[in-house]
């Protein structure tokens, strides 16, 4: 918008202020382009409410009225669009949570994946853990240079593991620690984008993408998430809470541990869940006794949008079944 559509869009979207709020709402927003002079801001409002005097006051073409019909307001809602992943076979891995991650199993992953001769990796959430700037209480070492060289090592050797291929770097719940702790310690750098985690770990020199916070992956027909947008599942089956939430196939990590659940529907339509084992250390400091288990997925994503699973547990010696 030009100058005058900007004063005469905020005289009309605000009609019941006083003339110089709104002059101050225009220097907030629009500042540079009225030289940061609310005085000639209050002026040209003024002048297209016609309380200049009777002789400009003629000038005006179409001059507002401060009045007129109510209307809705533009919404902030983002418009949502899943990410699709290309045909082909897909490893996926979730949780990795360097720089707590098992050497143990994800060599373990990698070497299952090299033998299937996958065509691209689905890195589903949380790779990094990001400790260092977390708000919970964690006796871990907090250093986020040192951890994000860490995450670097483990990205430069998956890559050369398998050069060539696609990687895709879903962001999960603990990559929201970044932004999160930009709002509360640095706000003024929330949107610098230097600063995102994608110019940190230099996605676009290794030429990986990434999808959105919270965009779904559809590999084929299934709907790939992370799980930490999954509210209330079940803690004895997170597939089974994935299906009551998705009501459709789908896949997912955070959860950390194997599961798969199957249902049908009325049309006679088997739909399965499964939900993703973890690569990272089994036993943290805060959560010592739990019922993980390290694992990783297969996803071969046909041209038509078919799609096949196999999701497989690494056993503490380091044997995929």
């Amino acid at each position: 918008m030009n100058r005058t559509e900007i004063i005469r869009d905020s005289i009309l979207r605000f009609q019941h202020l006083p003339l110089r709020t709104i002059a101050r709402y225009i220097l907030h927003n629009y500042g540079p382009l009225f030289d940061n002079n609310i005085e000639g801001i209050r002026s040209r409002i003024r002048y297209q409410v016609g309380k200049v005097g009777e002789v400009s006051r003629g000038k005006v073409k179409d001059r507002i009225e401060r009045t007129g019909e109510i209307r809705i307001p533009k919404t902030w809602t983002p418009k949502k669009t899943p990410y699709n992943l290309k045909p082909g076979l897909w490893l996926c891995l979730a949780d990795v949570h360097a720089p707590f991650h098992s050497p143990k199993a994800i060599e373990a992953a990698v070497k299952y994946g090299q033998a299937e001769g996958v065509d691209g990796i689905l890195l589903l959430g949380d790779f990094q853990d990001c400790a260092a700037i977390t708000f919970w209480p964690s006796t871990a070492k907090r250093d986020f240079d040192k951890e994000v060289e860490v995450v670097i090592d483990l990205l430069d050797f998956i890559e050369q593991s398998f050069p060539g291929k696609q990687i895709v770097f879903v962001p999960g719940n603990h990559s929201w620690r970044l932004p999160r702790y930009y709002a509360a310690k640095a706000p003024e750098l929330i949107g610098l984008p230097l600063l995102a985690m994608e110019s940190a770990l230099g996605f676009e020199y290794r030429n990986i993408e990434m999808p959105e916070y919270n965009q779904i992956v559809m590999a084929g027909k299934l709907p790939v998430i992370h799980g930490h947008q999954v509210k209330g599942t079940s803690p004895v089956n997170p597939a089974r809470g994935l299906f009551l939430k998705t009501m459709s196939w789908s896949l997912c990590g955070h959860f950390h541990r194997s599961s798969e659940h199957t249902s049908s529907n009325i049309r006679g339509e088997y739909l399965t869940t499964w939900s993703v084992g973890c690569l990272c250390d089994l036993n943290p400091d805060y959560a010592p006794l739990n019922s993980w288990n390290w694992g990783f997925a297969l996803i071969n994503v046909e041209k038509n949008g078919n799609f096949e699973v196999s999701n497989r547990r690494i056993l503490p010696s380091g044997a995929v079944v």
